[in-house]
């Protein structure tokens, strides 16, 4: 199994390409790392990620906000509880339905924060470091605390966007996905239609794929700027 080291060096070589703001791109590292909270090892993140979950939502629920943002979080922590390792979470449809979850609870802690009248980057760094607490390998949260606050700070103009949340911690899924596809036990891709294991190749084919649309992308980026 790779460790945390390869999936976080990973999960940034492939976002890089697409992410340029630092907040998206430690969401990316965020999804690259919480795929293995079915892990029996991450019981305490989960418990986390579950308190987490019932204070956001019945603070939401004071506040007359939608709280079912913070139930999203509860979901979250009861499907990594259920799911064996390198099972429903380590499919396709597990990590579109996680990323969703995780964006759409990122969404309402962001709301809940700016009803505090909390500025934008405070709020963007507040919810980097819960999430890194929750998620991270503890060896990366001191230089994590440390580079994207200061990249957040920095950053011009961050706006938070539903569907970029979405989409980069969505990239830092997959990307972990596709690093243990080239472990020898490999991982079932369509879990729980399919049990077929997907091995070396596949991550080749995806890895070859993934390289030609980060090309692409580069090279019209390069476009618009010039």
């Amino acid at each position: 199994m790779p460790s945390y080291k390869k999936h976080t060096l990973f999960s940034l070589i492939i976002a890089v390409p697409f992410i340029h703001d630092i907040f998206y791109l430690s969401l990316a590292l965020i999804g690259a790392s919480m795929i293995d909270m079915d892990h029996h090892i991450r019981k305490n993140d989960l418990i986390l990620l579950t308190v987490l979950g019932i204070l956001l939502t019945f603070s939401l629920y004071i506040l007359k906000l939608p709280f079912l943002i913070g139930i999203s979080l509860i979901i979250m922590a009861f499907i990594f509880y259920l799911s064996k390792h390198r099972g429903f979470t380590h499919s396709i449809s597990g990590v579109l339905t996680l990323s969703f979850l995780l964006a759409f609870s990122i969404i309402g802690i962001y709301t809940l924060l700016h009803g505090f009248n909390i500025t934008e980057k405070i709020s963007l760094i507040v919810i980097s470091i819960i999430l890194g607490i929750i998620t991270l390998n503890k060896k990366l949260l001191l230089p994590f605390f440390i580079l994207v606050p200061i990249g957040i700070i920095i950053t011009k103009n961050t706006d938070l966007n539903l569907l970029y949340v979405f989409l980069a911690v969505l990239i830092g899924s997959l990307s972990h996905i596709l690093l243990d596809l080239f472990t020898p036990s490999g991982i079932r891709l369509f879990n729980p239609l399919s049990s077929k294991k997907f091995k070396k190749s596949s991550g080749v084919i995806l890895f070859i794929s993934w390289a030609f649309l980060a090309l692409i992308y580069v090279f019209k980026l390069n476009s618009i700027v010039f």
